[in-house]
């Protein structure tokens, strides 16, 4: 009989437990994958509907036929995310108690999962609380609080927003400005799905945002921000080896192996020290030169400007609402700003992060392409556009002497809402025709869409204008948001991986025999990343060029190139484990060397995110490291002398065999982490992270590093 079929039968039972009782005694059958997934897409359903004696039936039939395949799959698709029916728990905790009940012959792994989402759902009644209270507020609001709360994420970036370590999760000061950022995504897709958004809710703005004993807007955006924790949750357990446990009032999350998240933190920490580095390394060589080669900010030269007569180009008009007007500029000056070829202060540590991750070893000039058509350069043209305008904001603002005057006004004026037509009018000013119309094409947040995130799109389309916040677009990493939110990723990659070559030529420069990309029979016709030999000792390495991940989701798709490399790597190794195989290898790439009793392998990464991780029985190490361990031997201390961890004066092949074994660099960065908490408080549960942090290094007036840095790139 068909799966729904049996399922059908078994809910003819009035109660759960005759349900359960029911499928202990089916017997697993074979089942074709087609109606495999057509029963999971009716599970789902009656989860949505809350026919819970059909879910159960059903979800049990599935998981006695076969419980690895579907549990894996319920995994993989989230169908066993509470957020994935607003919260409504009730269903999936019957579902999961009743699977756990019948203990189906499962991994153990799967088995482990189930007991991490039934652990979490102690928390979704809570999150459906949390949600259903933002809906009022924004309901009771509806034409002044996405415009509102739009301009409070983007004066905190405006204002460089910290947050602060030592703040509770019900306070905005735990939370950092990309968090708020993200929070206000999710209140714009929860106000899509609940409310719905017309041109009206653009107009108006909550003049009493700021104002003394007002705390509503704020109190929206923390509780967006939890919720997006608990989403964060979600992902990870469904797409990594994470677990959560359940004890009184706080459930737990933490890495099955505690290395996992001690990988995730090192790489995150890594990225920021690397990021201060770059900053003084700019700050050192703008020191050096005279004074008046020193490269400005734009906000200096905007101010410049605007005493010398730009303060023209905003006007504050009182119909229908009191508020400053960007006129549409024809300045020479505004222009010359916008268009000018040499880079602001501002833009070069970024400039340089950009020219490092794509592993350049000449300058590009900014002529990198972010899509087709578009470079870096006109991308960093276009967020000048957006942060002239939110200069010239403040510096309006400033001119106002009364506190509440000034607060209105920010709070009225701060989001343009522009004509898609006279922006891009605007953008042909700077680039061209085209140019102009695909970047509002890869920058325009269609709310309807499935995915929303405004450092990502932040021109928001209602009909035929754009609202955009000009400090959050101005600030965020465009060039590479563009690439990750329109797909462009495999587009844009050159025929020859930039970061696969760099480490090629940092092998050869220490003398390693050393083939990229070579195709040979090993059980199948297969190629592989790098072979490389060196003093009687054979490496196989698997490259994975993918960008920074800057959320859940990214994380999850790095770590899928790092498990696919791990299976590569498998199947390599243990044909190498066969000397005559080894032999056949080493005389296909020409080399006059002997097969060897251990063969090394690694997963080198573009982005630092798992460096130091083994997986399985590789290392996983990050390509810039890697090649400081090849070519230099040093970790980085800033302007500081750097700490040298060759075992001698030159390279020698046991000093990478002891970075792929974790010792040396990476012995001394993880030795630097400690175990952390975080909690964050939803309703009476408190959502712990078993997780680690760093002290870091501390940057005094010298711009030199207290404490040593990490590994730090070539050059």
């Amino acid at each position: 009989m068909s799966i729904l079929t049996v399922s059908t039968e078994l809910a003819k039972r009035n109660k759960i437990p005759l349900i359960i009782e029911g499928a202990k005694a089916l017997q697993s059958q074979p089942s074709s994958k087609q109606e495999i997934n057509e029963s999971i897409n009716t599970l789902k359903g009656f989860i949505e509907r809350n026919k819970h004696h059909k879910a159960v039936a059903l979800g049990l039939t599935l998981v006695v036929y076969n419980p690895d395949r579907v549990i894996s799959i319920l995994r993989r698709k989230g169908l066993l995310r509470a957020s994935r029916y607003n919260f409504r728990s009730k269903g999936l905790e019957v579902l999961i108690d009743s699977i756990i009940a019948i203990q189906p012959n499962v991994k153990q792994e799967l088995l482990d999962y189930l007991f991490s989402v039934k652990a979490l759902l102690k928390a979704a009644p809570h999150a459906l609380k949390l949600r259903k209270k933002i809906i009022d507020r924004l309901g009771a609001r509806k034409n002044t609080a996405l415009k509102t709360l739009l301009v409070t994420v983007n004066h905190l970036f405006s204002l460089g927003w910290n947050n602060s370590s030592e703040a509770k999760s019900d306070q905005l000061e735990y939370w950092s400005a990309e968090d708020l950022a993200l929070a206000y995504s999710y209140i714009l897709a929860l106000s899509k799905n609940e409310l719905g958004i017309k041109h009206t809710t653009w107009i108006n703005v909550d003049l009493n945002l700021g104002a003394p004993l007002e705390s509503i807007y704020a109190g929206i955006l923390i509780d967006a921000a939890k919720l997006n924790e608990f989403l964060e949750v979600e992902t990870l357990i469904d797409g990594m080896p994470y677990k959560v446990s359940a004890e009184k009032e706080a459930i737990t999350v933490s890495s099955i192996d505690p290395s996992f998240e001690r990988s995730i933190r090192l790489g995150y920490i890594q990225s920021e020290i690397q990021q201060d580095v770059r900053i003084q390394h700019i700050a050192k060589i703008c020191s050096l030169l005279p004074e008046d080669e020193v490269p400005k900010t734009l906000e200096e030269l905007v101010e410049a400007s605007y005493e010398a007569g730009i303060s023209s180009l905003v006007e504050i008009q009182e119909e229908p609402q009191e508020r400053l007007v960007l006129k549409i500029p024809n300045s020479n000056v505004f222009l010359d700003l916008l268009i000018s070829d040499h880079y602001y202060t501002e833009e070069l540590a970024g400039l340089a992060g950009i020219e490092i991750d794509n592993f350049l070893t000449t300058f590009s000039g900014g002529s990198l392409p972010v899509s087709q058509e578009l470079t870096v350069n006109d991308i960093y043209k276009t967020q000048r556009l957006f942060r002239i305008i939110n200069t010239l904001y403040k510096l309006k603002l400033n001119e106002i002497e009364n506190e509440d005057h000034r607060r209105r006004l920010l709070i009225s004026s701060t989001i343009p809402v522009m004509p898609r037509d006279s922006l891009k009018q605007l953008l042909e000013t700077i680039t061209s025709e085209s140019k102009a119309e695909d970047i509002i094409r890869l920058l325009t947040l269609d709310v309807n869409q499935d995915y929303i995130d405004i450092q990502y799109k932040p021109l928001i389309k209602q009909d035929n204008f754009l609202i955009f916040p000009p400090a959050i677009a101005s600030l965020s990493n465009l060039p590479r948001n563009i690439i990750i939110s329109n797909n462009l990723r495999s587009q844009l990659l050159p025929e020859t991986d930039p970061m696969q070559s760099a480490v090629m030529n940092a092998l050869l420069s220490q003398g390693f025999k050393a083939q990229a990309e070579f195709t040979f029979n090993i059980d199948g016709k297969r190629e592989t990343d790098i072979f490389c030999w060196k003093d009687n000792f054979l490496f196989v390495f698997e490259c994975k060029n993918s960008f920074h991940p800057c959320s859940a989701h990214e994380l999850r798709t790095s770590y899928e190139h790092i498990k696919k490399a791990e299976d590569q790597l498998d199947i390599r190794l243990s044909w190498l484990s066969k000397k005559e195989n080894q032999e056949k290898l080493l005389s296909a790439l020409g080399w006059d060397v002997p097969a060897i009793d251990q063969v090394y392998t690694g997963i080198i990464t573009a982005n630092r995110l798992f460096t130091s991780l083994q997986k399985g029985s590789h290392p996983v190490r990050q390509a810039h490291e890697l090649i400081n361990v090849l070519k230099t031997g040093k970790i980085g201390r800033g302007t500081a002398e750097s700490i040298p961890f060759w075992r001698n004066e030159t390279f020698a092949v046991h000093d990478l065999i002891d970075y792929l074994e974790g010792k040396s660099v990476v012995e001394m960065q993880l030795a630097k982490l400690k175990p952390h908490n975080k909690s964050i408080k939803l309703g009476n549960i408190s959502i712990n992270f078993d997780t680690f942090i760093m002290d870091i290094p501390v940057i005094n007036t010298s711009n030199q590093l207290q404490n040593e840095s990490l590994c730090s790139e070539p050059g």
